[in-house]
């Protein structure tokens, strides 16, 4: 039974995450339902988006069969697992065990409060780097997509190679998903499941119903001969065999600790294996004797002459701080006032070169967004809508929302424009931050609202004759005009049909552009 477990659990796990790779780096925009049915089913996301259904039933299946969720279903858990499995594969020895660890309540429990509390505040910029699924999207679409690119090209010898529009659109983006991933990678060759257990809210959501899961592994104690295989093959670090206890909150239920008992010692059970008569029994009241300083577990006795005292184990002399780290230190904090100011003065040497009437546009956030403020709290920044734009004019912000804020998707009209037929990004979106639109809807969906500048424009007193903006905007909200001087034409913006798609602005010729399409508040 542990080992059909096992294997199914694996082939679940080997099939989510084929399909979640083949999301984020198949061209052909032919995947299957079932990948976007899985991206809807994350469980940060689904709560994000008030999806209770789903939120609700993860909550049903963890309280009934553990986190099966972090094994099966979270797509930065099965990363885990296989970077946990490849330095062991075929490797026996005590470089390549696990060991039983206590758990870090603390640090998990200030995570998920700052993550809990940062989504109420509206920061979205710890929730954007610790979501499980947010974090392996973006890898998907700043690293498996790029290099899916290559091979591509390499397969087709370059010269045949068909032109393959991917979307880098920032490096500190790349950076940022490649080394966030490195480093997840490297903790789960070592240590296995740290992530999971220690800084990631969703699983510390799930543990505080795992704990209460009516199945769970089980150690029976008349059968278990202290082998330790189970201990040392438990990626979760959650098996105690001193108390003969698995930490549920902690297990993501992989079932390899059941093939590796060679006694059946170990099972996978809704029944608890009680000692007829237990071995150890609560005691009331102070104990006496050398047994005194043993429940609290952190004495170290010495007993070398009468000074002899027992001291507590970790509270070590503080070592002072050293003055070099601390001028670097203090250096470093120093500077970076100057640099915010330095980035400010380039900002506005930057807008001085607009003309007047560009000047503080907002960013242009996609279709499907009902308000700017829900559309930030609710992005996790996985990158989906930015890797499936067949347009490719969703990019990735770096200050255009604040730092905060950086990843989030942002409309970049001097790159392409936004087709008026699409709805793609808005009916994929997983967190509700984009809310699905038909087509009858963008047609009436406002994202952004043209302005023009004559003094700009090439036709305007320049003797050109150009009206490529009119020409190309698919609402007909721009029309070309002269002053009463004759002096002309111009465009002229109809804020009642403009919707903000960004036609006029990619096709403007002008240096800068004459129109520039600005985002609502």
């Amino acid at each position: 039974m542990g080992s059909l477990l096992r294997f199914s659990r694996i082939a679940v796990a080997v099939v989510v995450f084929a399909l979640f790779v083949m999301l984020f780096t198949d061209f052909g925009m032919s995947i299957p339902t079932v990948a976007v049915w899985l991206v809807h089913i994350q469980f940060l996301p689904a709560a994000m988006a008030f999806s209770l259904t789903t939120f609700v039933l993860w909550l049903i299946v963890t309280l009934v069969f553990g986190r099966i969720y972090c094994s099966t279903a979270c797509p930065l858990g099965i990363f885990q697992d296989i970077c946990a499995r490849l330095p062991r594969l075929g490797r026996v020895g005590p470089k390549w065990q696990y060991h039983y660890s206590e758990p870090f309540t603390r640090l998990r429990m200030v995570t998920l409060f700052i993550v809990v509390l940062s989504i109420i505040l509206g920061i979205s910029a710890l929730s954007t780097l610790l979501d499980p699924y947010s974090i392996f999207g973006r890898f998907g679409l700043y690293v498996l997509r790029p290099l899916w690119a290559f091979v591509l090209n390499l397969w087709s010898k370059i010269d045949s190679a068909p032109q393959i529009r991917f979307a880098v659109a920032s490096i500190t983006g790349m950076v940022i998903s490649f080394v966030t991933m490195v480093i997840i990678g490297a903790i789960a060759m070592r240590n296995g499941r740290t992530f999971c257990n220690t800084v990631c809210p969703v699983g510390t959501t799930l543990s505080f119903i795992s704990r209460y899961s009516i199945f769970r592994i089980d150690i029976n104690t008349d059968k278990c001969i202290q082998c330790r295989r189970c201990e040392h093959r438990c990626k979760s670090s959650c098996i105690d065999l001193v108390s003969h206890v698995v930490d549920t909150s902690r297990c993501v239920v992989c079932f390899d600790c059941l093939t590796d008992c060679p006694n059946d010692a170990i099972s996978y059970t809704y029944n608890r294996h009680q000692l007829s008569i237990p071995l150890f029994q609560k005691v009331k009241g102070t104990v006496a004797g050398p047994a005194a300083g043993i429940s609290t577990g952190r004495l170290d006795v010495s007993s070398s002459d009468d000074s002899a005292s027992a001291r507590t184990v970790g509270e070590d002399s503080r070592r002072p701080l050293d003055r070099r780290r601390f001028l670097t230190l203090g250096a470093v904090v120093a500077a970076v006032p100057a640099i915010a100011k330095a980035a400010q003065v380039a900002d506005k040497i930057d807008t001085l070169e607009e003309p007047r009437n560009h000047r503080g546009l907002l960013p242009v956030t996609p279709p499907g967004t009902r308000s700017r403020r829900e559309f930030l709290d609710r992005c996790t920044a996985c990158g989906l809508c930015v890797d499936r734009c067949p347009q490719k004019v969703l990019q990735v912000s770096l200050k255009e929302y604040g730092l905060l804020r950086a990843l989030h998707p942002v409309m970049n009209y001097d790159l392409s424009w936004c087709i008026y037929n699409c709805t793609l990004c808005s009916n994929l979106c997983p967190t509700g931050a984009l809310h699905p639109l038909a087509v009858a809807e963008k047609h009436r969906s406002r994202i952004g609202l043209a302005c023009a500048d004559r003094d700009y424009c090439i036709s305007y007193d320049k003797g050109v004759k150009c009206g490529a903006c009119s020409r190309r905007c698919p609402a007909g909200a721009i029309t070309m005009v002269s002053d009463d001087g004759g002096k002309g034409p111009y465009p002229v913006v109809d804020s009642r049909k403009c919707i903000g798609c960004g036609a006029c602005q990619y096709v403007c010729p002008a240096k800068p552009k004459a129109i520039k399409v600005g985002g609502i508040a």
